[in-house]
């Protein structure tokens, strides 16, 4: 096998990208000389020019790929020059295909290519596992992040890779001269993914804690979310309150809630708790109330921004009429 052309796989790019930047940072390359092709975008004959081409410095260079389309499917190219690479490619070269899915082995490049090139597949991470990635991601930058920091970012990024990943770009520049990232910083950089704001809004309304419930629509106006969507997703999360408190009473445990409502084990653990906190009669009229204010929206009787702020400040406790 050649130590210097790998097939890096694995189900989402990023966790694949950030794969090849762990191992260009152990090569030690300089930045000029990391170079990116997309062979969606790129001719494979310009692509083979550019590997074969003897370079002119002694510098190492390293070669990432995206969309090796070689590997899944023949087209009429000839890739003969391809695989004679594989045998014998340039020793100041580190070629490293990204791949997200496995190849098919039926291909004529894909079976030469297991002879002599590394592949290298990737899992896709558990929840459990993002601390740790995010620790050792950082590390490598000589980074510190707080503890209280990583459970605060995954719960911002809601453990999605893609806006996880951005988001640790943005923090390492701007904690690039003290080199640690802390939980005020996260607060400031990294906002909250919507989903939450309104989890979080429908928490306030139903603890009665009318100042957050009105610091999170303004947070939410920020955004530029209309207040119809407020108001209809706040009205599905009453409901949902509702038909958990059903579900408790039937004898639910917090996993089969989870399951039943396809959220993870902590959301349950608020949607139960809301639940526990309000009365079913609260609740309901609550519900109905969001109802009838949609109508009067919906029917011209009034403005959507100030019907729902005058809820917020004068039907909060489901008791006046609006």
């Amino acid at each position: 096998m050649k130590d210097n052309v790998y097939a890096i796989i694995g189900s989402d790019l990023f966790l694949v990208e950030s794969e090849v930047e762990k191992m260009i940072q152990k090569l030690k390359v300089d930045p000029f000389n990391i170079l990116s092709y997309d062979l969606d975008e790129l001719e494979l004959q310009e692509f083979l020019q550019e590997i074969t081409t003897v370079s002119l410095l002694s510098d190492r260079k390293v070669i990432k790929v995206k969309n090796p389309w070689f590997f899944y499917e023949t087209r009429e190219d000839d890739l003969s020059q391809l695989i004679r690479y594989f045998q014998n490619p340039k020793s100041d070269t580190t070629l490293i295909f990204m791949l997200t899915k496995d190849v098919d082995s039926n291909t004529l490049v894909s079976r030469e290519a297991k002879k002599y090139i590394r592949f290298e597949h990737l899992e896709a991470l558990d929840k459990k596992d993002f601390p740790n990635y995010i620790k050792s991601y950082l590390e490598q930058f000589k980074y510190h992040i707080e503890e209280k920091a990583i459970q605060e970012l995954l719960e911002r990024v809601n453990f999605e890779f893609h806006q996880l990943f951005n988001e640790l770009e943005k923090l390492r520049l701007f904690a690039y001269d003290s080199k640690k990232i802390t939980l005020q910083d996260i607060k400031l950089l990294v906002p909250r993914n919507i989903e939450d704001n309104l989890f979080e809004l429908t928490s306030a309304v139903i603890q009665k804690n009318k100042k957050k419930a009105l610091e999170v629509y303004y947070d939410l106006i920020v955004k530029n979310i209309d207040p119809i969507i407020i108001i209809s997703s706040l009205s599905t999360r009453i409901k949902d309150t509702i038909t958990t408190k059903h579900l408790l009473q039937k004898g639910f445990s917090q996993q089969s809630i989870a399951d039943y409502f396809n959220v993870s084990f902590g959301r349950a653990y608020y949607m139960v708790k809301n639940a526990n906190d309000q009365n079913l009669v609260i609740l309901e009229r609550h519900y109905a109330a969001l109802a009838e204010l949609d109508y009067k929206i919906k029917s011209g009787q009034i403005e959507k921004k100030l019907g729902f702020e005058l809820w917020l400040l004068e039907g909060f406790d489901a008791k006046k009429p609006l």
